[in-house]
């Protein structure tokens, strides 16, 4: 194919010198245009693609030089060669001024003329290859801009991943995130219910609150119900003429252009994120979807993780609060008073609005309510209310003859059995609710049912009746042997469990500490470079602490319990330390009010708490300084009793104000080699101790822990 030939424009008055400069430049191969009349000439370069003019000065309708103003005004790039029979010093500087290619004389030589058409078209040749490269330029630093935004918001979704603990602002997160790398005016993500038949949504932006809080989409209907039952990304361009989704969607979306894509793990759907809406109304592209499709990713995961950590969380709550019910054991005296610490205790965990407690009758079929409480006020007729603490016990009386087939195992039959035999009593409302009913056992046979529930339309889940079991069924048994052995054998079940999750943890972890070191051995340059390295490497440092942690969580002996004086406690604890303190130059002081400093505590790990404290001390004071201990009797904010008061007090570089409510957070450190476990440890071991603990300080001038134990009864 042959290049598109140069358009020239000559414009001269005189017709026979337009003839002849155009038989000159199109023997050269040119394409050419020629006017006599200036006024022509412009109309003709304002509306087509001109590469060069060649103009004579005077004109009569309007000169060269104001042919040449409009020129530059059309395209300031375009060259203009001047001809004149009148030339003159002020008439040719004038004509540069203006911005013209040259100056002719007339009569023209044709050589000369040639040599200025060649030159300037040059130029213009290369303006226009300058002015491509920079609109190619342009459009690369777009498309760049786009991925590197692209590449930015997944870096930040991932990054979010690792460092946001709430999944709601997580989700958030994301949402934001992909709403603004597909150019999306509306975004949600919706996620599965806990039988997987309903979609609501749990993060968006775009939507009003009414929206949100009331969207119950049912599996396969309309575009995210659909998405979700096929498990395939969908791109629609425009909803309302959407053959399957128009009716159904086209309230909420108008004529709006959708992304949907599926939230998968191991090819199980969870949920779907969505966009709708794309600024100025364009369609969403293929790309659009394929990132879309990545911020899924990044989004199932985000879930994933919060709900293994959220199973993690409640296997330790549920250690938390049996560990909590054997040590309240001692103070319960009553039946009543248990179930009460019980029920409060299960609340931490999932919503409880009322209680019921049965005895079963074995003998004659029937159950027994002993005790019952929940909301007061409870909507139940149109003709009354009632109290749940007020009822009348004998009028429960339940009668059934399938109880005796129920074991063990058998919760969800004899949820459904009580769940209708205590609304046919009227007891309660009947809206959908969550409910549960927990059999307790005593050598094979049923002796109570533990029932709950909750006002929700969100059923407990799997994980909600494994919680209830273990804790109602294990504490019941507590309750009733004798405490000694409650205490022993409540703790030899925590030991149990506690080890096999650190035996379940220590074998990946090695792995993975194994395998990060042949890495690091292979490729040592990349490893120490690489910032995503060092932090795996500390997270697995990190997770083998937690388990050193559970470790010393499961050991009784750590839990066994003296009346031991405080005094020689940390005199004993400051001892351990007399070497540190002579070589860093710190005086150690301790005065200790009148009072009777003998607590019961658990000695190994109260040595633990001040060694701890004064280790963060010392390293606080490398110059040398003081650290006092001062005994008191005093009541913590609060509170209106007295407690055994201790304060560590150090005259090191203080705590900065915006770290002071994060010091007892697991792994939080200021230090470079600090694991941020040791105040979270000193927290947790008050705290099993029913003590609490407390921190002042000011910047530069030093810190003061203080510790409140409770005082033994005599």
């Amino acid at each position: 194919m042959s290049p598109i030939a140069e358009k020239i424009v000559i414009v001269d008055d005189e017709k026979r010198m337009c003839d002849s400069l155009s038989a000159l430049l199109e023997g050269e191969g040119y394409e050419v245009e020629a006017f006599t009349n200036s006024l022509d000439a412009a109309d003709s370069i304002k509306n087509n693609k001109v590469d060069l003019v060649i103009t004579d000065i005077k004109m009569p309708d309007q000169n060269g030089l104001e042919l040449l103003k409009i020129v530059k005004s059309v395209d300031a790039d375009i060259p203009v060669i001047l001809l004149t029979g009148y030339a003159s010093l002020d008439t040719a500087m004038e004509a540069i001024s203006f911005g013209a290619y040259d100056y002719l004389m007339k009569p023209v030589e044709f050589t000369k003329l040639d040599l200025a058409v060649k030159r300037a078209l040059e130029k213009r040749r290369s303006d226009l290859a300058r002015f491509a490269l920079l609109e190619e330029l342009k459009i690369s630093n777009l498309i760049l801009n786009r991925r590197i935004g692209e590449i930015n918001a997944l870096y930040e979704a991932g990054k979010s991943i690792g460092s946001t603990s709430n999944l709601k602002d997580l989700l958030r997160q994301i949402v934001a995130l992909a709403s603004n790398v597909t150019n999306a005016k509306v975004g949600s993500i919706m996620l599965l219910d806990e039988r997987k038949k309903f979609l609501t949504i749990e993060a968006s932006s775009g939507l009003n609150k009414e929206i949100v809080e009331h969207t119950k989409l049912a599996i396969g209907e309309s575009i995210a119900g659909s998405v979700a039952l096929k498990g395939e990304p969908l791109i629609i361009d425009n909803v309302e003429q959407h053959d399957q989704f128009k009716r159904v969607s086209k309230d909420r979306y108008g004529s709006a252009s959708l992304l949907c894509a599926p939230l998968k793990i191991k090819n199980n759907v969870i949920g779907v994120i969505n966009m709708a809406n794309k600024e100025g109304d364009e369609k969403f592209t293929e790309n659009d979807l394929r990132m879309l499709t990545t911020f899924a990713a990044q989004a199932a995961i985000a879930v994933d993780d919060a709900n293994q950590f959220e199973k993690k969380r409640r296997r330790l709550i549920e250690f938390e609060i049996l560990h909590e019910m054997t040590k309240e054991m001692q103070g319960i005296n009553s039946l009543k008073d248990f179930r009460e610490i019980l029920f409060k205790k299960l609340e931490r965990v999932f919503p409880i609005d009322y209680s019921i407690w049965l005895s079963w009758d074995n003998d004659n079929n029937l159950f027994v309510v002993e005790s019952a409480s929940g909301v007061k006020d409870i909507p139940l007729t149109a003709s009354g209310k009632i109290d749940l603490s007020k009822i009348d016990i004998e009028s429960l009386i339940i009668k059934d003859t399938e109880i005796e087939t129920i074991d063990q195992h058998d919760v969800n039959k004899l949820t459904e059995i009580l769940t209708q035999k205590i609304r046919e009593k009227e007891i309660l409302p009947n809206p959908l609710d969550a409910s549960l009913a927990v059999p307790i056992f005593r050598n094979g046979d049923l002796i109570f049912v533990a029932f709950i529930g909750a006002f929700t339309d969100h059923f407990y889940n799997d994980d909600d009746i494994s919680l209830a079991k273990l804790v109602i069924s294990q504490s019941a048994l507590l309750f009733e042997k004798e405490k000694a052995m409650l205490n022993a054998t409540r703790l030899l079940t925590m030991g149990n469990m506690i080890s096999e999750i650190s035996h379940d943890l220590r074998r990946p972890l090695t792995t993975i500490k194994g395998g990060l070191q042949v890495i690091r051995g292979k490729w040592t340059d990349k490893a120490n470079g690489s910032e995503l390295f060092q932090t795996v490497e500390d997270e697995v440092v990190r997770m083998n602490e937690l388990v050193r942690e559970l470790v010393d969580f499961s050991n009784p002996n750590k839990y066994q319990t003296e009346k031991v004086n405080l005094k020689s406690l940390i005199k004993k604890a400051g001892a351990l330390i007399q070497q540190d303190l002579q070589r860093k130059n710190i005086t150690f002081e301790t005065h200790f009010d009148e009072a009777d400093w003998k607590v019961i505590i658990n000695k190994n790990q109260i040595i633990e708490v001040f060694l701890n404290l004064f280790i963060n001390a010392m390293d606080v004071m490398p110059n040398g300084g003081t650290i006092k201990v001062h005994g008191l009797i005093e009541q913590p904010e609060h509170k209106k009793v007295d407690y055994l008061a201790l304060r560590v007090s150090d005259t090191g570089e203080g705590i900065k104000k915006e770290n002071l409510s994060k010091i007892f957070d697991r792994y939080f450190t200021t230090k470079s080699t600090g694991t941020g476990l040791g105040l979270a440890v000193v927290e947790r071991i008050i705290s099993a101790h029913d003590g609490t603990l407390s921190v002042s300080s000011e910047y530069g001038k030093g810190t003061t822990f203080t510790i409140f134990l409770p005082l033994s009864e005599n």
